[in-house]
């Protein structure tokens, strides 16, 4: 409590002697510069050194800055704002015999070479950097000493980076400024026990906070503001004392400190201190406005319409036309509507770089579905606006976001270009700017920037692969046909769901595709040039990125071959594959990009290992868009910036394009991941990178052809390598200003300048209009239309050209007569016949002749409140053109005039302001109030029928006072309070003043309402019971208490309270998920509270049990009375639901497969065997249902079933695979024994009940030219075999009544591969196996062979082999493990399925033996005589079922979930 004891201070008089050395010097001119700080200029002298004095009052002057001269005329400045000359002057100084200013025995110049260990205006003794500094001279100084440590006494202080710093003698003439190392010290009193300091009255403690995100008028990025110890105010001349003392030592400062006041205080400093600090240089703020709670951060202002969604579920994939609500941030995000964020981001989050590509709306808002009008709009359409200080989120037609989206989108196809002339990998120093139609953009800029003349090695050498190499693959196995055949499926294009599976199947199919052997060898031939031993990046570089309106940015996917991966060409395919990717299919479909002439290139390198840092550069500042600077984002290590790990920050850095500017950067931000003050990106990298993006901007700009084209910038990706060495890997434009292009072609009607609304309108007016090419190509020869009210007037076509990101303005030579009073709709249309974008050739705008003065009032809203005073807001609307300063408006009650006001108001054309207006005198029971504006600007508008507004009320009042009381401690003016009303809106705040014992308020507050009351102690000790005995109550009007509280608090206590029941209302809406059967405990009831003062309760049992989570899962059917709780207990609400059961679990589904993947002969039978007729089919995941069962003519594909029935309690879903009739490698012989050889065979098996035509198909080894083809006529019976052997004579002498087929012409080697291709060359089945662990051993040379447990277990893994049959068994079963025997399969079902307890079994037979095993073969469950089984324990997945009984068995597939 040492704080608490020092009850006054006494200040000294303070000026400080100069040397006997001194020279005063003539200030030759006075100026201030744009940050607002003075320029003294002066003739120096080569070794002097001048020090500039401030009489900052008529006590205290004080030296603040120190400057070596130079020969000639010099400038002298200092780090704050400019005084006026009179208060400066001048002394100049002997570098060779320099003066000592502060007397503490050192000279100024050993101090000015020594900071910050010392300082030449500050008699602090000298301190070690790991205890402090007694200077701060450049802002890494201050990041090494500054920390984030949040601490109870300090609220301000949380998440801020601050340094504290203390004086010493702070009133006396040798004052001592120590600036404390914050990692090292918590409080001030362990760094002076640290160095031995002694401390006497007040130490002038505080702390010194960096605020990087605010930019100053000046332009000056980032401010620090000091406060005092707990945010305190004080008197004038003790902060300005130590304000001054602080900047004399903080020479980098560029005017930019100011001084900020906790909440506790404020009220003392505007009522004590605020006028003394009127017109002086030091900028108060106050924590409400400085520090006050984020509730709001618009990250990409925009605007946009879709259906408002609540992604609860990150895994869910959001449609393009969703506006999603995320409480966490995705992994990824392909395009949507627009963003809002729980979270808070970061402007370059891949949330927000997405919301800035696709120019759509994203901002953080806090708790966002605790304001009623955002969640009552959940699940519904809406329109929803991102800017700067305020969103707006509304209802929306169906009409309004279809016409948004068809207005969004290209009016028509995007054609990339794609030249397939170049037929050669070729190195990236052969490849040019214009070689992008073949290799891609990011192949072609990256081997430009090897022309730019940078360092040797920091654009990385290698290889481009051009696009004839994929559109070659892509023909050699048949997948554009494929491609078609999946996009024309309109369950492709209706389901979401359905749309992702079948693209990660078609990507699937593209890596496990051949190549043509010439490929593969020219493949090979450029892995080979690349350094032995070096892993291969191999890198995507398509033709549909950059393109005007579709950047493309991080669509597709990059691949590093490793050394021990084999051929290159298994990478090459993975990126070939990403073409394909969701999110690139998905942004091409919705810009209109034609899917079958986009192509991929690559970019190979050599690929950067351990590298020590990566990040991001701009070319400009899109982020907080300040002049002259580059934007850097870089992370520790290979760590992702644009999604990084939630603990992983990374720092951001502003570099200034003049590297003398502030020290040459700006830190925004530091990574968490260095040392405290550490900087990711050393000074060395930050110099090279300046002159790096310097050169790569102006290069790009010249390329591209926009130079000087707003909003241009070039984005690189950069990293520091292991090796030290700058490397910058990527280049392109910036996204934003990709996405402000719409097409190559491209003319739009911006403006029309003239003429405009105004009281001079006449009857001879000519329209101006502005046309803008908002393309990439020169336009001329284009049409200008004009109408007029709906009528058209003149039509001109003009021979002059527009250069891109260039406009004109046209005049149309009709006169229109504009006299009349009123409004006139003018339209403009720009037509060419190159136009590729036809949104934006129109333009509508109104103009109005109105009055040169029309004020007009109207009543808005009124309230009485308490002593019947009626207070009401009155608007006023400028209708005319003068701006409306001043308004006089006249008060009437009951027919009789009670008030005239006249106020000041600020209200230009067109726009509004409020007046609120209390009245008193006139009042009755039943009024009538009207509200004349008799006067504005000090006279007579020009119309009179919009001069009065009215209304009626009586004085019946929901309002009424309260009052809060305060026993205060013995320290009141520790205690402040505040009073919030249900919409956290403050309604009242107070403070106590010291020496004050008891405090009463009265407040007028809603009696209908609820409210939170807040009572602070500044100290952290509550007002009882150390330092007195204090508490505090609040009295209702009839002198009821309504809160009591003992006083017994830290930094703060709550009440909550609610003035009768009204106030109580809670509204909520309930939503139930029905259970799956009536044996199921997965019902699920969710409950939104909509309005009331939260915190909330809830319950599902009447009360007996409450939770503070709103959502109850794993229910059984039955009743259940919701109970919420609000207001701390005081405010309830109640509503019966019914979670019914599901009776419809049940239908079979039967499936014939698809002939090939470019076929449509696939059908879905959908037969129910429960639930109540009629019923509706989908196979698209609900988004269309007919009543027919059968689905004919379909593609390949994992189709989403769901089935209606009558009841509607529940739907029934499942899945079906329809895919080309499969079979399966059962079985393979590699190295027989020497006692028993067969020699090599392979067995296939057809788990289907049809025949399969196998002609043609090819088996073949690890080897591509080892290839047996399978002769002509061969089929495969249903559920059955075919052995394919490699010597018909080995193996006929020791199986000689086995059929077989061969002789394959090749063998199989102890560690190989069985790959089996249909006549399109699609992979169908293939096993890589090996004689080691973890496949079994059983095999090799003993005369057994490899056999698949279970046709049903997958064959890739080696779990599901064994060797179990002596000698093998071709052409016959392996194992009786999980395989049907004699059954009736109709006899027996299962359900529900999927399943997440209880598995019931229902057939011909009561009671079953259960074997569960997962689809490694592992057995997890048996039970014995049962008819159902409790899977909860399972984890979820896909899971085989064997049901027993004697002799029959069966096997079925559940989905845990």
């Amino acid at each position: 409590m040492i704080n608490k004891l020092i009850t006054s201070l006494f200040c000294l008089i303070c000026t400080f002697n100069v040397s006997s050395a001194q020279d005063v010097i003539t200030i030759d001119n006075y100026s201030v510069n744009g940050f607002g700080q003075v320029q003294l200029s002066i003739e120096g002298q080569e070794g002097k050194y001048y020090v500039l004095h401030a009489q900052h009052s008529s006590t205290f002057n004080w030296a603040t800055s120190m400057t070596i001269g130079v020969s000639g005329t010099m400038v002298v400045s200092e780090s704050s704002q400019a005084y006026p000359l009179e208060k400066y002057s001048i002394t100049a100084h002997e570098i060779s015999n320099p003066d000592d200013y502060d007397g503490d025995g050192i000279d100024d110049i050993t101090e000015f070479n020594n900071m910050p260990t010392d300082s030449p205006f500050n008699p602090a003794e000298p301190i070690d950097i790991i205890d402090g500094s007694t200077s701060i001279p450049d802002a890494e100084t201050f990041m090494t000493l500054a920390t984030v440590n949040n601490v109870g006494w300090a609220p301000f202080l949380d998440d801020q980076l601050y340094v504290k710093f203390g004086i010493l003698d702070r009133d006396t003439p040798e004052p001592k400024v120590y600036f404390i190392n914050s990692n090292t010290y918590t409080i001030h009193a362990s760094f002076w026990n640290g160095i031995d300091a002694t401390v006497s009255g007040d130490d002038g403690s505080g702390e010194i906070v960096f605020n990087p995100n605010v930019i100053l008028p000046s332009g000056v990025i980032g401010t620090y503001s000091f406060n005092f110890s707990f945010g305190d105010a004080k008197n004038f001349e003790a902060t300005q004392r130590t304000y001054e003392l602080l900047v004399a030592s903080m020479p980098f400062l560029q005017n930019n400190m100011n001084h900020f006041i906790g909440q506790n205080d404020e009220d003392s400093h505007l009522e004590n201190y605020a006028a003394d600090f009127e017109g002086s240089r030091i900028d108060v703020v106050l924590e409400s406005d400085v520090f006050a709670e984020i509730n709001y951060i618009p990250f990409h202002e925009a605007e946009g319409y879709g259906f408002f969604k609540h992604m609860q579920d990150l895994n869910e994939t959001p449609g393009s036309r969703d506006i999603v609500l995320y409480d966490a941030l995705p992994n990824s995000l392909p395009r949507v509507g627009g963003i809002i964020t729980s979270v808070i981001q970061t402007p370059l989050s891949h949330v927000n770089l997405r919301a800035i590509q696709d120019n759509v709306p994203n901002a953080y808002i806090a708790n966002p579905l605790d304001n009623d009008a955002i969640a009552n709009l959940l699940g519904g359409y809406v329109y929803y606006k991102v800017e700067n200080e305020q969103f707006e989120i509304r209802e929306a037609t169906l009409t309004e976001v279809n016409d948004w989206y068809e207005d969004l989108r290209p009016t028509e196809p995007q054609i990339p270009v794609r030249d397939l002339s170049i037929t050669e990998i070729l190195p990236l120093d052969e490849i040019n700017f214009d070689m992008s139609s073949s290799f891609g953009a990011k192949c072609s800029n990256v081997a430009t920037m090897r022309t730019f003349g940078l360092p040797s090695g920091t654009i990385p050498d290698g290889f481009g692969i051009p696009f004839y190499y994929y559109d070659e693959f892509m023909q050699f196995n048949n997948f554009y046909e494929e491609a078609q055949v999946m996009i024309d499926n309109s369950v492709f294009q209706n389901d979401i769901n359905f749309r992702i599976q079948r693209l990660k199947d078609f990507r699937r199919d593209i890596k496990d595709a051949p190549m043509p052997q010439w490929m593969l060898d020219d493949l090979q031939s450029m892995h080979d040039d690349f350094p032995e031993g070096t892993a291969v990046r191999c890198r995507s570089s398509t033709n549909n990125e950059d393109l005007p309106g579709f950047s493309g940015a991080g669509l597709y996917t990059s691949k590093t071959q490793y050394l021990d991966e084999g051929h290159i060409s298994k990478s090459i395919k993975q990126v070939y594959a990403s073409m394909w990717n969701f999110r690139a299919y998905e942004e091409r479909d919705f810009y209109r990009v034609d899917h079958f002439m986009a192509a991929m290139g690559l970019l190979c390198h050599t690929n950067f290992q351990n590298e020590q840092s990566n990040g991001v550069g701009i070319s400009i500042d899109p982020i907080y868009e300040t002049e002259d600077t580059f934007y850097l984002n870089t992370q520790v290590g290979e760590s992702l910036i644009t999604n990084p790990d939630p603990n992983s920050v990374p720092e951001e850095i502003l570099l200034y394009e003049d590297p003398l500017q502030g020290g040459g950067y700006l830190v925004l931000r530091l990574s968490n991941l260095v040392n405290p003050g550490e900087l990711v990106m050393d000074q060395v990298y930050l110099d090279q990178m300046r002159d790096f993006l310097t050169v790569i901007h102006d290069e790009f700009s010249i390329l591209y052809d926009v130079e000087g084209a707003e909003g241009f910038g070039v984005d690189i990706e950069y990293k520091v390598t292991a090796q030290d060495q700058l490397i910058v890997k990527q280049a392109r434009p910036w996204v934003s200003f990709w996405a402000n292009v719409n097409a190559d072609n491209d003319l739009g009607v911006t403006a029309i300048v003239a003429p405009q609304s105004s009281s001079s309108l006449g009857d001879n007016e000519f329209v101006t209009a502005t046309i803008a090419n908002q393309g990439l190509n020169n336009m001329s020869a284009f049409e200008l239309e004009l109408l007029v009210d709906g009528q058209f007037v003149e039509s001109i076509t003009t021979p002059q050209t527009i250069q891109p990101f260039d406009e004109a303005n046209f005049q149309f030579s009709t006169p229109q007569d504009f006299s009349i009073t009123g409004d006139y709709s003018i339209t403009v249309n720009v037509n060419h016949p190159a136009d590729e974008y036809e949104n934006n050739d129109t333009l509508n705008i109104v103009v109005s002749k109105i009055q040169q003065l029309d004020g007009a009032i109207s009543i808005e809203e009124l309230e009485v409140v308490c002593d019947d005073v009626v207070e009401l807001t009155a608007m006023v609307t400028n209708h005319g053109e003068t701006t409306i300063t001043e308004v006089s408006i006249e008060v009437l009650v009951n027919d009789q005039v009670v008030d005239l006001i006249t106020t000041s108001v600020e209200i230009v054309s067109q726009s509004q302001e409020s007046v609120v207006i209390s009245i008193i005198d006139g009042l009755q029971e039943n009024n009538t109030i009207v509200l004349n504006l008799i006067e504005v600007n000090g006279q007579e508008d020009d119309s009179f029928i919009n001069n009065s507004g009215s209304t009626t009320t009586n004085l019946d009042s929901d309002y009424d006072t309260i009052t809060l009381t305060i026993n205060a401690d013995n320290y009141p003016q520790e205690t402040s309070w505040k009073l919030l009303d249900e919409a956290n809106e403050i309604i009242s705040t107070g403070s106590l003043e010291n020496d004050v014992e008891f405090y009463s308020e009265d407040i007028c507050v809603d009696y209908t309402s609820c409210f939170t009351l807040y009572v602070y102690d500044s100290y952290g000790d509550g007002i009882c019971c150390g330092y007195g005995e204090g508490n505090f109550q609040v009295f209702d009007s009839f002198g009821n208490t309504i809160v009591i509280n003992d006083g017994e608090f830290d930094n703060f206590t709550q009440e909550v309270f609610c003035l009768d029941e009204s106030g109580c209302e809670i509204t909520a809406e309930v939503s139930v998920l029905n259970a799956s059967s009536s044996f199921e405990n997965d019902g699920k009831i969710t409950i939104n509270a909509t309005s009331g003062l939260s915190p909330f309760l809830y319950s599902i049992d009447g009360g007996l049990t409450f939770s503070d989570y709103n959502i109850f899962d794993n229910l059984s059917p039955g009743d259940y009375i919701i109970i919420i709780e609000g207001a701390e207990g005081l405010c309830s609400y109640e509503e019966s639901v019914l979670i019914q059961a599901c009776e419809f679990t049940t239908a079979d589904i039967e499936i014939t497969p698809v002939s090939s993947v470019v076929s449509t002969d696939g059908s879905i039978e959908i037969n129910p065997t429960s639930g109540l007729s009629p019923y509706q089919y989908s196979i698209d995941g609900g988004q269309n249902f007919v009543s027919l069962n059968t689905f004919t003519n379909l593609p390949v594909g994992n189709y989403n079933i769901i089935v209606k029935d009558a009841s509607e309690v529940c739907v029934y879903e499942t899945g079906a695979l329809l895919q080309v009739e499969d079979l399966i490698i059962n079985e393979i012989n590699y190295k027989s024994s020497e006692t028993f050889n067969p020699d090599d065979w392979i067995e296939l098996y057809n788990p289907k009940s049809t025949s399969v035509d196998i002609s043609n198909w090819e088996i073949r080894d690890d080897d591509d030219t080892h290839v047996f083809v399978i002769p002509q006529g061969t089929e495969i019976e249903g559920n059955g075999y075919l052995v394919f052997v490699k010597d018909a004579s080995d193996f006929t002498s020791v199986f000689p009544d086995t059929p077989y087929i061969g002789e394959l012409g090749f063998g199989l080697g102890t560690s190989d591969e069985v790959r089996l291709y249909n006549t399109e060359q699609k992979l169908v089945d293939e096993v890589s196996y090996a004689s080691e662990a973890p496949w079994p051993s059983c095999a090799n040379e003993t005369g057994n062979t490899l056999e698949l447990i279970s046709p049903d277990l997958d064959n890739s893994l080696a779990e599901n082999w064994n060797c179990i049959n002596e000698n093998g068994s071709p052409y016959a079963v392996n194992s009786n493990e999980l395989l049907a025997e004699v059954i009736d399969l109709e006899l027996i079902t299962i359900y529900p399925n999927p399943v997440n307890n209880i598995l019931y079994v229902n057939g011909g037979l009561s009671f079953y033996d259960i074997e569960v095993y997962s689809l490694l073969g592992q057995r997890v469950i048996t039970v014995f005589n049962v008819n159902q089984i409790d899977v909860n324990s399972l984890n979820e997945g896909v899971y085989l079922v064997k049901i027993s009984a004697g002799n029959m068995t069966t096997t079925k597939r559940i989905i845990k979930f």
